[in-house]
């Protein structure tokens, strides 16, 4: 089964790279400009990188970028992109199959340069500014999938199980049956999803029943933070209210009383970082929602207004089976929801979070 994770990997960087080939043709065609792409070796373990050489005059020193494969379909998804944008040594483009009109449009608005396989780009630098806009998508070719990837660990059943790992990395080792009662989802559900991990290349298993080891948990945390606004989050239960005064209400507020525990701007300020909330993110299980929420809105003097700095959406999993039962969700799920914000100030939260998360599973 080994062997089967290798190959989708090795599938994964081919298609990848057919992409980013693509793109680029894409980009000369629409803009007449000259850009090459360069493939880095890969080191052991990882997968091979691509660099971009822009040259806009003849003759002139090239532009050096590196692309930043991404499958984008919403703009919820931008976050985790930008965040994956700075961590290299050169300036990051991201390289999507499609950027829909309103992922371009984000993009633009901010400051993430792209290019398509449709031809569509923004790029701006200090003496640079390129956008192409309105390219249509070409006829739908064939062969960019990976064969056996079944896409079921991006389902919102899937996302469950995948953070029940990701908040508990001890459950790599447990039974199905484990797993299916600590992640709440169908019992005949979990051995599709851990398939399709291992067919991506996310998991290998380590033999039959003694569980599964992770390849590279920051990859797995990337895939589930990416995909949890856009396929799992809207299916949440979710109410706004207006806080009192300035909004610090959250300071002397307890979560706990009401069965609830704090994500996004709050949770990043309680963990240590120097973000100083402007809202507050707000879970609370869905068998004390309706009382827990009553008491809070009591307590802490909460309005009604869509348009409120407090957000309270039903929780999705029970903090006793995968831990993590204190004032503020599991980490991964807190990274998520500073990354779907959009927020700079939030993003670079999420990416240090994300350290102090990578040392805790890999210690």
């Amino acid at each position: 089964m080994k062997k089967a994770g290798e190959n989708w990997v090795l599938a994964r960087a081919k298609a990848q790279g057919w992409l980013v080939q693509r793109a680029v043709e894409a980009f000369r065609a629409s803009t007449g400009l000259d850009l090459r792409v360069n493939t880095l070796p890969a080191e052991p373990g990882s997968e091979p990188g691509w660099q971009l050489l822009l040259r806009t005059e003849p003759g002139a020193m090239p532009r050096v970028f590196q692309a930043v494969v991404r499958s984008v379909e919403q703009v919820d998804a931008l976050g985790a992109a930008q965040a994956a944008l700075h961590q290299g040594s050169v300036p990051g483009v991201l390289v999507l199959s499609r950027a829909s009109e309103p992922v371009a449009e984000q993009c633009q608005a901010m400051g993430l340069p792209f290019i398509d396989g449709q031809g569509n780009a923004y790029l701006q630098e200090k003496d640079l500014l390129i956008l192409v806009k309105g390219q249509k998508p070409p006829r739908v070719e064939r062969g960019a999938r990976a064969e056996g990837v079944t896409g079921r660990a991006s389902t919102a059943t899937g996302l469950k199980l995948v953070f029940a790992l990701l908040s508990k990395p001890a459950l790599t080792l447990a039974t199905t049956q484990i797993l299916h009662e600590a992640a709440g989802v169908a019992l005949g559900s979990v051995p599709a999803v851990l398939g399709d991990l291992e067919q991506r290349g996310l998991l290998v298993r380590r033999g039959w029943g003694k569980g599964w080891h992770v390849r590279d948990w920051s990859q797995l945390l990337e895939m589930w933070a990416s995909e949890y606004p856009v396929r799992l989050r809207p299916r949440l239960r979710s109410l706004r209210f207006r806080s009192p005064g300035q909004g610090l209400w959250w300071q002397r507020a307890d979560p706990q009383r009401c069965g609830g525990q704090w994500s996004g701007e709050v949770a990043a300020h309680q963990l240590g970082t120097v973000l100083k909330p402007e809202k507050a993110l707000l879970y609370l299980p869905q068998p004390t929602l309706r009382l827990g929420l009553a008491q809070l809105m009591q307590a802490e003097s909460l309005r009604s207004d869509p348009t409120g700095d407090v957000e309270v959406v039903e929780a999705f999993w029970d903090p006793n089976r995968i831990g993590g039962s204190g004032a503020c969700v599991p980490l991964p799920l807190v990274i998520a929801d500073l990354q779907a914000s959009l927020d700079p100030r939030n993003i670079e939260a999420a990416a240090e979070l994300k350290e102090i998360w990578r040392r805790a599973v890999e210690a």
